[in-house]
Order: structure tokens, then C-alpha cells, then sequence
């Protein structure tokens, strides 16, 4: 099964939270762990990663926090999970190990490098930008379908 890791899906969802609020200079690991209720010391450790890989930039300081180190049309997905989890590959065979013990004989190493290679190709070709795009149209869509989601001070609000 091809399985995004909760680290990579927790990456994805910080840097698309930077994204959509660039109002703001910087987020604490602490604001952003409260607003989508990510384990606090997990979240640190995942910020980190992404700024030891060029992702994020770390402002300390009382009122410090994180940002997004360049424009988030060129942060890809891609960059993201390999930051998180190192390269990305769907089996052995197409590691640069090449470890499998049927690879002489396989019939489906040709297949699976095709769609690894899409696979690939799709993480590459899809920023963080057009991801936060995708979930506020899609949180608009809702809204919009569903105006009882829309509620201020425990009123509800038609959109």
C-alpha cells in the first residue's frame, strides 16, 4: 500500500498552514501543534528537519517561530517527503538499491518503474501553494454546499 507517513503528512500540513497565513511573519511549533492537534514534541522535531533541509527558516526569540524560506509556488510536495523520509520510491526495485531478490526474473519491475516514475513526477510537479489552493476551494465548496458549518459566537450564519 502506498502510505504517506503521519511525519510527511504532518510536514505537509505545517508548511501549508505557513502558506495560507503569510499574513503573519512567523508560527510557533507550539500554535501550529495547537491548531491542527499534532503531538507538540513530534511537530519540533519535524520543523526541524525541515529547516536543517532548506525548507523552513527558525526565528528564535520570544516572538520567534517559523517560516517558509522561499515562496510557497517553489516548495513541492516532493521536497517535503524526501526532507521527512528520504528518497521516494514505491518498491525495492526501484531504490537505488535495487534490493530484491526476484529482480533478475520479475515481470513487473518495468510497470512499477513506469508508475514510480508518475508517482514521482506528480510529488515534483505539486507546490505547497497549489495544495493550500486545492483545500480553501475545497473549504469553500463545503462552505457553500453546507452554510450550517459557518457559525459565529455559536450562531449559525448562512455564507
Amino acid at each position: 500500500m502506498l502510505k504517506l507517513s503521519k511525519k510527511v503528512d504532518y510536514g505537509l500540513m505545517s508548511l501549508m498552514h505557513l502558506a495560507q497565513s503569510a499574513r503573519r511573519s512567523s508560527w510557533s511549533a507550539r500554535e501550529i501543534a495547537e491548531n491542527y492537534r499534532i503531538p507538540l514534541e513530534l511537530l519540533a522535531k519535524i520543523l526541524q528537519k525541515l529547516v536543517q533541509k532548506g525548507l523552513l527558516v527558525s526565528h528564535p526569540g520570544t516572538h520567534g517561530g517559523y517560516s517558509l524560506s522561499r515562496p510557497a509556488a517553489h516548495i513541492t510536495a516532493a521536497e517535503v517527503i524526501e526532507a521527512i523520509e528520504g528518497p521516494l520510491f514505491l518498491t525495492n526495485c526501484v531504490s537505488d538499491d535495487g534490493l530484491c531478490g526476484q529482480f533478475e526474473k520479475c515481470n513487473l519491475k518495468s510497470p512499477l518503474q513506469r508508475l514510480n516514475d508518475i508517482v514521482v513526477q506528480t510529488f515534483r510537479n505539486l507546490t505547497i501553494e497549489e495544495m493550500s489552493q486545492q483545500q480553501s476551494m475545497h473549504l469553500t465548496a463545503r462552505l457553500v454546499a453546507e452554510p450550517q458549518l459557518v457559525s459565529i459566537s455559536g450562531i449559525q450564519q448562512d455564507v
